[in-house]
């Protein structure tokens, strides 16, 4: 039996490729999640750190192996479609009926020839009719030896694919039968390991996050390009919308252009958009395009714009997107007010053991929190640091709770005091 290529049954494989590694991204997701809270939770002792140290340097490249491997077997199976179509056809090809069909154009070129020795006169209709199958024969043994010649490079289109799987082996392999705990000292040792699997691993996913990095680069300034000429204002209630020529531009006649707003709003640096501040009126309420259509909708308030240095987008700013940076600040200090509302350790986290520090610093990593341990392990004070570094409040755990006031006890930083750290509770 010849070859056979089937561009249905390999859409379908496309799809299900899809779906497995969608799949596999939410798990590894959930997977990290999980990582991320216990090694971020206030936790100590000789057990605790070398497990925290083995989930981070294990299975850190693992997920990240799972990830790639994944997205590796997507694109085989998008370029093995791709290629194809670009070099052999963009329909099926069976080799078997190709050459059934060059068998049957060869008959007809014989049965033609012989017609033609017979006549009597010039024929130019048999002519033609015989140019036309040497024709057709030629393209069709073209398109065989295409075929052919895909089908002799398309085993290499999974070799990322294999090669990331076998990684991935790798590194399975290791967490197995938990090689790395040793029962004796009650810890992680992770010297019973071979870690040689997760260089090449951490060396690829650097490279992955710098392409994707790049990319998002070109899509935002396309984005832009697109957009030029137009103001993008946000407003304090997290909406977006655009602006010309002092007007509104409403998003349900000007769809196209909200679309390319919504590819690139959440990449945006600061002197890309104007933030748009709400004044209060008693009269009435007026809502702009981006809080749900125009219009007055009765008494209450009058949402009016306060310009804050509106920008217009330029060739300026589409050159700027260059230099976008990748983390944005505001986005650290939301995450950190949450932490603090909960009274939770922020994603930047440090443990203070009692037998390094009596005390926690004033100054620390921006967006961050620090605890401070008892001899017991247990927490004695967690304090957050703000966007500048500085202290902006402390929960004390040691705090009696002589049922006059909220346990734990919290404790605020004022800076303009002479003595920033305020005694009374939050």
């Amino acid at each position: 039996m010849g070859l056979q290529f089937y561009v249905g049954e390999v859409q379908t494989q496309i799809n299900e490729a899809n779906r497995m590694n969608n799949e596999a991204k939410q798990a590894i997701s959930t997977l990290q999640s999980s990582i991320s809270q216990f090694l971020s939770a206030p936790l100590s002792g000789k057990a605790y750190d070398s497990a925290k140290r083995y989930f981070s340097v294990v299975y850190t490249p693992l997920c990240r192996s799972a990830t790639m491997t994944g997205e590796a077997l997507v694109q085989a199976h998008r370029k093995l479609l791709s290629d194809y179509q670009g070099s052999v056809s963009s329909i099926d090809t069976i080799e078997d009926q190709i050459n059934q069909q060059i068998n049957q154009l060869e008959a007809l070129k014989r049965s033609i020839e012989a017609q033609m020795q017979t006549a009597k006169t010039m024929r130019p209709d048999l002519e033609r009719r015989y140019m036309n199958a040497c024709d057709s024969i030629a393209k069709k043994r073209e398109k065989l030896q295409k075929f052919h010649d895909y089908n002799s490079r398309s085993a290499s289109i999974f070799s990322e694919f294999d090669a990331s799987q076998r990684e991935f082996s790798r590194g399975v392999a290791q967490v197995q039968n938990s090689k790395a705990w040793n029962s004796s000292s009650g810890t992680f040792d992770l010297g019973r390991l071979d870690m040689s699997w997760a260089v090449s691993i951490n060396e690829r996913w650097e490279k992955r996050e710098k392409r994707n990095e790049q990319m998002r680069k070109v899509m935002v300034k396309n984005t832009l390009g697109k957009l030029e000429g137009y103001t993008i204002i946000r407003t304090e209630l997290g909406e977006w919308y655009l602006m010309k020529n002092g007007k509104y531009i409403m998003a349900d006649k000007y769809p196209d252009l909200y679309t390319e707003l919504e590819k690139c709003k959440n990449y945006l640096t600061k002197d890309q958009y104007s933030d748009e501040k709400l004044k209060i009126n008693r009269d009435e309420i007026t809502f702009v395009p981006g809080l749900g259509g125009a219009g007055l909708l009765g008494r209450g308030a009058d949402i009016l714009r306060k310009g804050t240095g509106i920008i217009k987008i330029g060739k300026n700013i589409v050159d700027a997107i260059n230099n976008a940076p990748t983390l944005n600040a505001s986005n650290e200090t939301a995450e950190l007010d949450k932490a603090r509302e909960k009274g939770e350790p922020a994603k930047n986290h440090k443990v203070i053991p009692a037998d390094e520090s009596k005390n926690l610093k004033r100054d620390g990593e921006p967006n961050s929190s620090e605890d401070l341990l008892n001899p017991d392990g247990s927490v004695k004070q967690r304090r957050y640091y703000g966007p500048d570094g500085r202290a902006l409040e402390d929960i004390d755990f040691n705090h009696p709770d002589d049922g006059t006031h909220e346990f734990p006890h919290r404790h605020k930083w004022d800076w303009d005091k002479k003595v920033p750290r305020q005694k009374g509770e939050w």
